[in-house]
């Protein structure tokens, strides 16, 4: 399964949250993280919009986690970043012709796939994660 680069960028952004001790800014996290500004807006505001993210502007405001880390689970939000998690093309949100539907085990096997692939993330939580996580040494 290839995941696109927003579900990385979303959870190094969780990530980077979770370990401040303060607010972060856009500025901060596109700059610490490598990351375009435009995407790190993009990427918080669809946390923001589902709880994930906590976001105030103006002085004293800044980006903090809107849920516990431990109330974070990985699967759910690749769930929430991806557009389209169908690995073949019969599991895509659009019509496909293909010689073997409506009745092909192939489909279902590829669902089970996919599922337990987040399954397997949500195993895993923000809390979990920042365990076991250094941030690397800024140079400079």
């Amino acid at each position: 399964m290839r995941l696109s680069q927003a579900s990385d960028f979303a959870l190094r952004i969780l990530m980077a949250t979770g370990q401040s001790e303060s607010p972060q800014t856009v500025d901060r996290l596109s700059t610490e993280l490598g990351l375009a500004k435009s995407h790190v807006m993009k990427i918080v505001a669809q946390l923001g919009r589902n709880g994930y993210l906590e976001t105030t502007r103006g002085r004293g405001g800044g980006i903090r986690l809107g849920r516990s880390p431990d109330a974070i689970r990985l699967g759910d939000v690749v769930r929430l970043i991806e557009p389209d998690l169908g690995v073949v093309a019969c599991l895509k949100p659009e019509a496909t012709v293909c010689a073997f539907l409506p009745r092909c085990a192939l489909k279902g096997a590829m669902a089970r796939a996919s599922d337990a692939f987040l399954d397997s993330l949500n195993t895993e939580t923000l809390a979990t994660i920042l365990a076991g996580t250094q941030r690397a040494a800024l140079p400079g």
